[in-house]
């Protein structure tokens, strides 16, 4: 009888022991312990993502959110991925008009095929939504969206000498499959085209079209009268309004997808969305991108969003410190 108990008691204590120990655990170690964000420094910046949802989901909890309001938005360029030297979908622009141009050189005396064979920046910088609709005006969709892919994924960066496909951001990529995985409907909400994002959307970021909000060009009906599926053909306009900046939660709005209870950007062109994640009225978290890592990525500081950010008490994330690796491993 004394042995019984004494093994009782020594398996009590083991329990005990356990338990402790995992309390004493923070939540990032914990989340790192189930597989989750394990491209993550331990550190504020995970372990708040990790209480915050932790807190949301909790069934009875104070903080709780039903799963149909749990809504999370990621910015893309410069938050996802590496928007250095120049936008991804600008580069895959500006290589198609170099096609085009090599293959009919009379082109040359446009202004805009002009700029792109001299690389005048300044010029390209200030057209770049001409640039991009001239690229590909009177293309089909499908040509589009496969000649986007294939630019995403075969051509390389020229500083990381890396497919761009393969400079999406490790830790955010974790980061959209853990929200995922605990009841978050995540979006993509970016200033690049609709369908460039939609192009990529399911391979690299596992989303669905209809979790994809962008900027969206014209498109016109090419095969009415005939018995096949539509063809869409680019035009040379956008539809109103351009998803950039204020217009971003028009866009969210007008798809019916607010509130949103997590958020996160990179620069002040994010900041409406944002700030529209922080005033939900219900539990939420806003995080920021700052680029900080000059080794590995590049360095480069939004002061005003930071300066913002910090006044708000919003997760300010530092590539440096908080990512532990950048980039998949090859």
């Amino acid at each position: 009888m004394k042995r019984t108990v004494f093994v009782f008691c020594g398996v009590i204590f083991l329990l005990l022991q356990l338990n402790t120990a995992a309390c004493a655990q923070s939540p990032g170690q914990k989340a790192a312990l189930q597989g989750y964000l394990q491209s993550w420094n331990d550190g504020i910046a995970k372990d708040k993502i990790i209480s915050f949802v932790e807190s949301v989901t909790t069934p009875f909890g104070k903080g709780f959110v039903p799963k149909e309001l749990r809504r999370a938005f990621f910015d893309m360029d410069g938050t996802l991925l590496c928007e250095k030297p120049e936008y991804l979908e600008v580069e895959a622009a500006e290589y198609r008009l170099k096609e085009k141009l090599a293959k009919d050189p009379a082109l040359g005396q446009k202004s805009i095929y002009k700029a792109v064979s001299e690389n005048d920046r300044k010029y390209l910088y200030r057209q770049v939504k001409e640039v991009i609709l001239e690229a590909f005006a009177g293309e089909t969709l499908e040509f589009y969206q496969k000649y986007c892919q294939d630019f995403v994924f075969n051509r390389k960066h020229p500083r990381f000498s890396r497919p761009y496909g393969e400079l999406f951001y490790a830790p955010m990529l974790e980061l959209m499959d853990y929200l995922d995985d605990q009841g978050f409907t995540v979006y993509v909400v970016s200033t690049s085209q609709q369908e460039f994002v939609r192009s990529i959307s399911k391979s690299i970021f596992k989303l669905p079209d209809d979790q994809v909000i962008g900027t969206m060009v014209g498109f016109s009906l090419a095969n009415l009268d005939k018995n096949e599926p539509p063809v869409f053909v680019r035009t040379r306009e956008y539809f109103t309004p351009y998803n950039a900046d204020n217009e971003k939660i028009v866009r969210m709005r007008e798809r019916g997808v607010m509130p949103s209870i997590f958020g996160f950007g990179n620069s002040m062109g994010d900041y409406a969305m944002l700030d529209a994640t922080a005033d939900s009225g219900l539990p939420n978290l806003v995080c920021i991108l700052d680029h900080d890592d000059p080794e590995r990525e590049y360095e480069y500081h939004k002061t005003e969003l930071l300066d913002a950010a910090k006044q708000r008490n919003w997760n300010i994330v530092s590539m440096k410190s908080d990512f532990r690796t950048v980039f998949r491993n090859k």
